[in-house]
């Protein structure tokens, strides 16, 4: 199929925030952000260097928010500054003694959704593996949290592969035995192939996005069939206005175009040069 790179560009300048527009940017090689966007992110960023549940001022930090907004530092090219620093440091402090990560208790006054409730132990694979595979690609590969970590996953994992709880669980925990062991990691290896078994109905835009981009930061090649198969079924479901849908609404549907075209790029599936050497019309090849 062909896909116009530059109407994906479009939609996220027509239709997204200053933070989109500005990780936009970001995903295209700007390396600076402005100020304002540091600035929105100081101000959302608790005093525990946390993100609030739902990154809703007020409530107390969460494991999945502060991953979600190390993301965006990501986009931004400023993981390195204070703010990303301190989000680190919110990880690191509040690793549990059996070396897991779980939402606060403090987050269940506001009815979290079932994928954020504390105390579930679904909740708990999905908070380590998020949190480890962050400090794993951050450069705490040795570290005692991230090896504590490791070890509670490792013994989560069932015999196909998967690991306890959520489908997102798996392709983080499998990012995070790769970077830690390596492309030899036996336990990463048999994640990924679970991942290659799960059929594409379970494949929303939003979770094929976030795990092609995840593992392709682990390094997991893109010959890999996990890998090169979802790109494939990405490309397929992009809409005819350059943008993918949210199966949680359209509030949602700038924020699962920024992920897949993270995806693309983190994949090599796109650069930014394709964009300047496109066809007049904005098309690649997909």
């Amino acid at each position: 199929m062909r896909y116009d790179w530059r109407l994906t560009i479009a939609y996220i300048d027509q239709s997204g925030n200053e933070m989109e527009r500005a990780r936009l940017r970001g995903l295209l090689g700007r390396t600076r952000p402005d100020a304002k966007t540091l600035r929105t992110l100081e101000v959302l960023q608790n005093e525990d260097g946390g993100f609030p549940g739902e990154l809703v001022q007020g409530r107390p930090s969460s494991v999945e928010a502060t991953a979600l907004v190390l993301g965006w530092m990501q986009d931004l090219s400023m993981l390195a500054v204070p703010q990303g620093q301190r989000a680190v440091t919110y990880l690191l402090t509040v690793q549990r003694p059996d070396g897991t990560w779980d939402e606060s208790p403090g987050l269940l006054r506001y009815a979290p959704s079932p994928h954020l409730v504390p105390g579930d132990p679904r909740v708990q694979a999905l908070c380590t593996a998020l949190a480890a595979s962050w400090l794993a690609l951050l450069g705490y590969r040795q570290d005692h949290a991230v090896t504590r970590a490791l070890a509670w996953l490792r013994a989560r994992q069932a015999a196909d592969g998967r690991f306890l709880g959520f489908l997102r669980t798996t392709w983080a925990a499998a990012a995070a035995f790769r970077l830690v062991e390596g492309a030899g990691s036996s336990t990463s290896a048999r994640a990924v192939e679970a991942l290659t078994g799960v059929g594409d109905d379970r494949w929303y835009p939003g979770a094929l996005a976030g795990m092609l981009a995840c593992l392709a930061e682990a390094g997991v090649p893109a010959s890999v069939a996990v890998i090169r198969r979802g790109l494939q079924r990405l490309w397929g479901l992009a809409r005819p206005d350059g943008s993918w849908s949210s199966e949680d609404g359209d509030v949602h549907t700038v924020e699962v175009t920024l992920g897949a075209l993270r995806a693309l790029l983190r994949c090599g599936a796109v650069s930014p040069p394709a964009i300047e050497e496109a066809s007049p019309a904005g098309a690649i090849e997909a």
